[in-house]
């Protein structure tokens, strides 16, 4: 039996998760403390209690949904897939379509904590530990499937992850932004398109296995 969370904790989830939402809607520049505030139903005091920053709420908002998104990584796949399974669904989960604005609302986080890491030391180091995160992420995944003999064993793992996960950034961009070009389906298969290429495999079976549909 997990115990409870202290009220801290909840109260600071809380106001996350209210940042979250009015993040989304006015962005960084035009959220005040009071903002957040009134949304998680606590004062702006309280807020700092918690936080010592507006900055440090954002940081704390995107590792929110950077959780959320390996969270939905791992619901989806099914019991038993192997490591080529996993990375089509990587691939995939940065431009679902199915989670209503969830996807969306990631991307346009990541707007916000680029353009501040540019200035805030605090949020460029958060920047670059997610970062971080993501291209082992992918390159552990990569590293896996050559082990299994699921991919070809010729091309090194790190220099694939930092490929794709800077192609995934940049289509990112278009994609929060709305650009009629970059839709979800059109940022996942040029991110497949990416990686076969870059792997020298085809990931079509896997990816007809995982999502259901025919690429």
């Amino acid at each position: 039996m997990s115990p409870r969370p202290k009220i801290t904790d909840v109260r600071r989830e809380e106001i996350v998760r209210a940042a979250l939402d009015v993040i989304s809607e006015r962005g960084f520049q035009d959220t005040r403390l009071a903002d957040i505030a009134e949304r998680a139903g606590c004062s702006a005091p309280s807020v700092l209690y918690h936080f010592t920053s507006k900055d440090e709420i954002l940081d704390a908002v995107v590792s929110l949904v950077e959780d959320r998104f390996y969270k939905g990584v791992e619901a989806r796949l099914e019991q038993g897939e192997g490591p080529v399974a996993r990375l089509v669904r990587l691939l995939e989960s940065a431009a679902r379509d199915d989670d209503g604005e969830e996807t969306a609302t990631m991307w346009k986080m990541w707007l916000e904590i680029w353009t501040r890491a540019l200035r805030e030391p605090h949020t460029a180091r958060t920047r670059q530990l997610l970062d971080h995160r993501w291209r082992a992420v992918l390159s552990e995944t990569i590293a896996e499937g050559q082990r299994a003999g699921e991919l070809p064993d010729s091309v090194p793992p790190g220099r694939v992850a930092l490929m794709l996960a800077s192609l995934m950034d940049g289509l990112a961009v278009q994609f929060a932004l709305g650009d009629a070009e970059v839709t979800a389906e059109r940022m996942t298969e040029t991110l497949m398109f990416a990686a076969e290429r870059a792997l020298g495999c085809s990931l079509t079976q896997s990816r007809t296995t995982v999502a259901g549909v025919a690429p």
